[in-house]
C-alpha cells in the first residue's frame, strides 16, 4: 500500500503537493523495506521541501521516518535525504551528522557518497529557487566528480545538472555568468547521464542542449542537437513525447535562423504529434513550451 502511495502520489506531487504531503504524514512505515524507506524520504523531502517550501516540516517527517533506525548500506541514502532536509531547515550540525551517517553506511565509499550528497543538496537548492547559492557548490562538486572518473555518482550529477540548467532556462533574464553556468550544467548533464543511462537519456540530453543553444542565440547548434536527438530515436525505437518536443526545438532553431518555411513545416509535425495525446497536463505542457519558443 505504501509503495502504491509513493508511485501514484508522485504522479500528482507537483500539481497537488499539499495533498501528497498529508498522505505521507499519515502513512505508516511499519514493515517498510529498505528501498521503500529510501523512496519515502526522497518523495517526502522533495514534495514538502521543494514544492511546498517548508523544510522544517520536511525535516520533521524525515526524522520521524528514521526514528529508532540504524543506517545500513541498503538504507544509507535515506540519511542523505534527512541531511538535506536538516541543512535547508537551518540545522547545520544535524545535517552534517546525518550526512556522516550516510557516508559511513554507503557501499560506494565515503568519497563517492560525499559527492553524491553534495549534488543532492545542489538539486534541492535549485528546486527551492536558490540557484545562486547552488552555483558555487555545483562547480566545486562537479570538479570532484570528474576527478573520480568511473567511481563518480553519475546519476546524482546528471539529475542536479539537469535541474540547474532547466531552472536557469526558465528565468526571465540571466546574466552572462548565469548563461555560462547554464551551458556548463547542460553539458555536464548529458555527459554524466551517458555514463549511467541509455539512448533515451542521450536524446533527452541533446534536447536540453538544443534548448540552451537556442536561448543563447546559437540556432545552428540548437538545430544540430535537436536533429541528433531525433536521429537517436529513429535508430533505437519509439519515444513519441520526446519526438514532439525535439521537433518543436528544431522549429524554434529554424525560426531563429530565419528559415520561416522550414520552421513552419517542423512545427506542423510537432503539433500533429502532440494533438493525439490524451493527458491534459501533457498537452498543456506542450502548449506552454510552444508559446515560449514560437510565440502565440
Amino acid at each position: 500500500m505504501l509503495d502504491n502511495l509513493l508511485t501514484e502520489g508522485f504522479d500528482h506531487h507537483a500539481a497537488e503537493p499539499e495533498r501528497l504531503a498529508r498522505e505521507l504524514e499519515a502513512a505508516s512505515l511499519d514493515g517498510a523495506g529498505a528501498a521503500t524507506l529510501v523512496e519515502f524520504l526522497r518523495v517526502a523531502t522533495h514534495t514538502i521541501g521543494e514544492h511546498l517550501g517548508d523544510w522544517p516540516r520536511a525535516r520533521r517527517l524525515a526524522e520521524r521516518a528514521l526514528e529508532g533506525r540504524t543506517p545500513a548500506a541498503e538504507t544509507a541514502k535515506a540519511w542523505a535525504h534527512l541531511s538535506v532536509a536538516r541543512l535547508l531547515a537551518g540545522d547545520t550540525a544535524g545535517g552534517l551528522a546525518a550526512e556522516l551517517a550516510f557516508l559511513g553506511a554507503s557501499s560506494s565509499g565515503p568519497e563517492t557518497a560525499m559527492i553524491e550528497a553534495r549534488f543532492m543538496l545542489v538539486a534541492a537548492l535549485v528546486g527551492s529557487g536558490r540557484t545562486g547559492e547552488a552555483a558555487a557548490l555545483y562547480d566545486a562538486a562537479l570538479g570532484l566528480a570528474r576527478a573520480l572518473g568511473e567511481a563518480a555518482p553519475h546519476r546524482a550529477v546528471g539529475v542536479a545538472s539537469n535541474n540547474l540548467a532547466t531552472e536557469l532556462l526558465e528565468e526571465a533574464s540571466r546574466t552572462p555568468d548565469e548563461d555560462a553556468l547554464m551551458r556548463r550544467a547542460a553539458e555536464a548533464s548529458h555527459e554524466f547521464w551517458l555514463q549511467c543511462g541509455d539512448w533515451r537519456n542521450d536524446e533527452r540530453g541533446r534536447y536540453l542542449k538544443a534548448l540552451v543553444a537556442n536561448v543563447l542565440g546559437e540556432p545552428a547548434q540548437g538545430l544540430a542537437h535537436a536533429q541528433a536527438g531525433l536521429a537517436i530515436i529513429a535508430a533505437n525505437g519509439e519515444a513519441p513525447i520526446d519526438f514532439a518536443f525535439l521537433t518543436l526545438a528544431s522549429a524554434h532553431a529554424l525560426k531563429l535562423a530565419g528559415d520561416a518555411a522550414q520552421s513552419a513545416a517542423a512545427l506542423a509535425v510537432s503539433d500533429a504529434a502532440a494533438a493525439g495525446w490524451e493527458d491534459p497536463e501533457l498537452r498543456t505542457w506542450y502548449a506552454d513550451e510552444r508559446a515560449r519558443m514560437i510565440g502565440a
